[in-house]
């Protein structure tokens, strides 16, 4: 069984541990040379194992080509693993050195009425790229992923999966800045290395051996940063809003269209109340159409008296008092800015109030119009406030 973090099985092959000196290697490669030089072991397998021995010996014998395989055997397996020493370095979507890449995951939905498509991508990019992508493929996929059976769960599904993905913290992210940190060091860029590996450290669980590898290569680069070096920006936060923000307006359009249209044809009504209207016509001989007073049935009737102050209210402007609660009715009289009534009645809704003056007419007034307790001092003998 292949050993972790033994991607092409060298460790398996000396039959020693990955935390073995390097003392004991070179013994465990004498002895399995031995055993398996093919001038004296005739299994039909032994030339082809001796060559394995050979190889793995040469990779773990050398400090430095020991520390790049095992970095590397964090990431790869034997069907993915590049060769030491030839490492090729990913670049930005400008084919530009950055010190910023990750890998962007997004999950792409496409209908055509018929069926709903859905494929994956992975993409090396730095945060500006990525924010654009991940913009793109929103509107794309909800303008494009729900036309078939099974779209809308399809597209709801991608957003979730490309929300989750803008973090960049996973194993292909892992991958990504363990290869670019050796790439670089390859290419003697030794402030490229030393960001990548930055990254890294970061991104795994301290103690681990993943923690431990970095950190002995972190401490062979000759690289000293400026005090304040700031590593390179990548904010999911922002990824996930962009991730939302397309589908979030297309809803909200969605939803202020059908509430307007629904205002504008009268399919319900929030709140009757709001806008009833108490003001009624009656027809006489000639078809004449003339104010309907007859409206006490329409108002509650308050608890009040000429002795009560907790009736009183005074205008907040100079205002119109009416014959009925309704502008439509006949202005009975003007009252003044801060003159005190006394409240008797009022709408269902109160939104009208009706009033008694100081002569001890009776009249409506809305009530945006009153404020509550006295205002200006109630004249001697007004029918609105008398002391006991």
């Amino acid at each position: 069984m292949k050993r972790p973090y033994d991607a092409l099985s060298y460790y398996e092959v000396l039959n020693v541990s990955p935390d073995d000196q390097s003392e004991v290697i070179k013994q465990q490669y004498y002895n399995r040379a031995k055993f398996w030089h093919p001038d004296h072991n005739e299994d039909p397998k032994a030339l082809e194992m001796f060559q394995k021995v050979s190889v793995a010996y040469d990779t773990l014998k050398d400090a430095n080509l020991r520390l790049q395989y095992d970095l590397l055997s964090l990431v790869y397996g034997e069907a993915d693993f590049p060769q030491i020493g030839s490492l090729k370095i990913y670049k930005n979507q400008s084919d530009e050195d950055d010190p910023s890449l990750r890998v962007l995951k997004q999950r792409h939905v496409s209908g055509n009425f018929k069926k709903v498509s859905v494929s994956d991508s992975y993409d090396i990019c730095n945060f500006r790229e990525a924010g654009e992508m991940v913009l793109n493929t929103s509107i794309s996929n909800w303008l494009k992923g729900w036309w078939g059976k099974g779209g809308w769960k399809a597209t709801t599904g991608a957003l979730k999966y490309n929300y989750q993905a803008t973090a960049a913290d996973d194993r292909e992210n892992l991958k990504l800045l363990i290869h670019n940190a050796l790439a670089y060091r390859q290419e003697k860029n030794e402030k490229m290395a030393w960001i990548y590996v930055c990254h890294a450290l970061r991104m795994v669980e301290k103690p681990s051996r993943e923690y431990d590898l970095l950190d002995k290569f972190f401490k062979t680069l000759s690289y000293f940063p400026p005090a304040k070096y700031k590593i390179p920006y990548w904010s999911s936060t922002e990824l996930k809003v962009r991730q939302c923000l397309f589908p979030s307006v297309l809803i909200g359009f969605i939803l202020s269209s059908f509430l307007f249209l629904a205002v504008r044809g009268g399919w319900f009504d929030f709140d009757k109340s709001a806008h009833q209207s108490y003001y009624e016509e009656r027809e006489f001989s000639g078809g004449v159409l003339v104010p309907y007073d007859m409206i006490d049935a329409h108002i509650i009737q308050a608890d009040s008296s000429v002795h009560d102050v907790q009736s009183l209210y005074h205008l907040k402007n100079d205002s119109i008092i009416y014959h009925g609660p309704d502008t439509r009715y006949d202005p009975l009289t003007k009252g003044g800015r801060g003159q005190t009534v006394r409240v008797v009645g009022y709408t269902a809704d109160k939104n009208w109030f009706k009033i008694v003056l100081d002569n001890g007419e009776e009249g409506f007034i809305h009530r945006s119009e009153l404020i509550k307790g006295i205002g200006r001092p109630v004249p001697e003998n007004s029918k609105v406030f008398n002391v006991k």
